[in-house]
């Protein structure tokens, strides 16, 4: 997992505003949250209302899967007793 998250900073333009808000400046960060919002803004933008739902329906199905594993972590413990 940790090679995968290192890997992402790898990648050009993503990749580097990441790593500038980790590792940069304390102000960094809010310019990396800027530039989401501004790009999400501009995918709504262009692509209108489908974005909007295609983002909601992603959205639901992470959120989803992440309440199941946060639920049923017990069932993937590694420990046998």
């Amino acid at each position: 997992m940790r090679s995968a998250a290192r890997a992402f900073l790898h990648v050009p333009v993503v990749g580097w505003f990441l790593k500038d808000a980790i590792y940069g400046l304390p102000d960094a960060k809010y310019y990396f949250i800027a530039n989401l919002i501004f790009a999400f803004a501009c995918m709504v933008y262009l692509f209108g209302y489908a974005f909007l739902i295609l983002y909601a329906l992603t959205a639901t199905s992470v959120a989803m899967i992440s309440l199941i594993l946060l639920t049923a972590s017990d069932m993937f413990s590694k420990k046998r007793g």
